[in-house]
């Protein structure tokens, strides 16, 4: 099924939701019987609600991309970003009510909007475990990769997190020294063929897609081999650098046949800043208030055991400007630390100081962590791209589990995916996301200190496709 198949059956499944919701909440609010001229009643009554709340989730569900399965069907993403567009969808429809004089009441609105969520999310996890269940039958969609450096091997990736795509992974050929491609489809070391020698091999293998992740020294035998793969019916996709596009969105024009890669500017428009800022800073000078107790008293605490209470450390921010990052005083290492600080550690509490870098403009409630001058002079220059945007106290990176001693290089691929890809909306997502991660991490502490609990919340792995090297033995 095609990624534009799936988004469509998805919605479609969202609508029926909305209306099935609408109808249940409009029953629950009046306690009327659940028959057929009370159902008609409900119907007519909801009509309103069931039309503005379908062509609203329309809008929000292609602008924070809800299908699901984007960004490699993450639960807490998932639900995270189901919350926000819930929230996003009252908003609108309180707004909607209020314009038209077609006021609804907050029992009902909260009520559709709960019941929503749950069918909604209930729903993905059904395409998810239909998606993996069916993955495997049939017949499957086979694909070569030419390529074997990082764009390859993230291709691979994607590939197994996207079960509904019903892809199979054949294996990789990549560029030698000697010959156009070497083929690694198979253990032991890889005899080197001809562009002949690779049709046939694909013909062989059944190979429906070849997709080139990686440039090639001889451009004519790699276009006599894309020509002699479409005469076959073998499918020829491109894959751009990936790591060159990043916080650029880029578009498909042609040009009388020709075609282009437009990258568009991947700055947010001045208004859209300006919000984010007078966000930043109402929201950081309420939670500095609403937290002031328990920092006040950590601190206090921190002070009597380690005669510190407060530590600042120089972090490079937008463009590359130093300023001074504060936390408290706890040991990033947390063997070497206290279990005050290791709590401290887990819950993030350590990391409420910098709620006056947000309110001070150094930093942003949502954006890459800001990293040390020694990290960011080692920096290459598509990860240097971090640095277009403020730093902030949580991210991309942060929400799938990397934290401060993380590569550099690991923690670029998520934080150039949310430049490229952020809205108000999407860091009202990762904010709803970071909850959940603070709890999952406190769930898993729990877990560790009672092995029965930890035995029995256990996943088994999912098996990953196996990388066959050409120096294999």
């Amino acid at each position: 099924m095609s990624p534009k198949a799936v988004r469509h059956t998805i919605l479609s499944g969202d609508v029926v939701w909305v209306a099935l919701s609408a109808l249940v909440a409009f029953m629950l609010r009046t306690a009327a019987p659940w028959d057929a001229p009370h159902l008609q009643l409900a119907l007519r009554s909801s009509w309103f609600l069931i039309t503005v709340s379908a062509i609203a989730w329309v809008f929000i569900f292609h602008r924070l991309k809800l299908d699901g399965f984007y960004g490699g069907y993450e639960l807490s993403a998932m639900f995270s970003q189901l919350f926000t567009g819930t929230v996003t969808l009252v908003i609108l429809l309180a707004s909607a009510g209020f314009l038209l004089h077609r006021d609804s009441s907050r029992l009902l609105l909260f009520s559709f909007a709960a019941l929503f969520l749950a069918l909604a999310f209930a729903g993905r996890l059904a395409a998810r475990i239909l998606a993996r269940r069916f993955a495997g039958r049939g017949r499957l969609h086979r694909v070569l990769i030419l390529g074997k450096g990082k764009v390859a091997q993230e291709l691979a990736a994607r590939i197994h997190k996207h079960p509904e795509m019903r892809w199979e992974l054949v294996g990789f050929l990549f560029p030698s020294a000697d010959d156009v491609v070497e083929p690694i489809l198979q253990s032991g070391r890889a005899s080197r063929l001809s562009s002949l020698g690779i049709e046939s091999l694909l013909q062989k293998q059944a190979v429906d897609e070849v997709v080139l992740a990686a440039p090639v020294p001889d451009q004519g035998e790699m276009l006599n081999l894309v020509a002699n793969c479409r005469h076959r019916g073998v499918r020829v996709s491109v894959v751009p650098n990936l790591y060159q596009l990043y916080v650029n969105r880029p578009a498909l024009l042609d040009l009388d046949g020709l075609p282009m890669l437009r990258l568009a500017e991947g700055r947010p428009p001045l208004f859209q800043r300006a919000l984010k800022r007078g966000i930043d800073l109402a929201v950081s000078v309420a939670l500095l208030l609403a937290a002031a107790p328990l920092i006040a008293s950590s601190a206090v605490i921190l002070r009597v055991l380690k005669g510190k209470a407060m530590a600042s450390e120089l972090r490079c921010g937008r463009g590359g400007r130093v300023f001074w990052m504060y936390r408290l005083n706890c040991a990033r290492n947390g063997d070497a630390s206290s279990s005050l600080e290791r709590w401290l550690r887990m819950l993030s509490v350590s990391e409420l100081p910098q709620l006056w870098n947000v309110a001070k403009g150094d930093m942003s409630l949502v954006g890459p962590r800001p990293e040390s001058e020694e990290r960011v002079k080692r920096y290459s220059d598509w990860q240097r791209q971090r640095l277009v945007c403020k730093p902030g106290m949580t991210g991309l990176a942060q929400v799938h589990g990397l934290r401060e001693e993380s590569s550099s290089e690991d923690k670029a691929y998520y934080d150039l995916r949310y430049i490229q890809d952020w809205s108000l909306l999407t860091d009202l997502a990762l904010i709803v996301q970071t909850v959940w991660t603070i709890l999952r991490r406190l769930f898993r502490s729990s877990a560790r200190a009672h092995p029965a609990l930890e035995a029995g919340t256990a996943a088994n792995p999912n098996e990953f496709i196996e990388l066959l090297h050409a120096d294999r033995p």
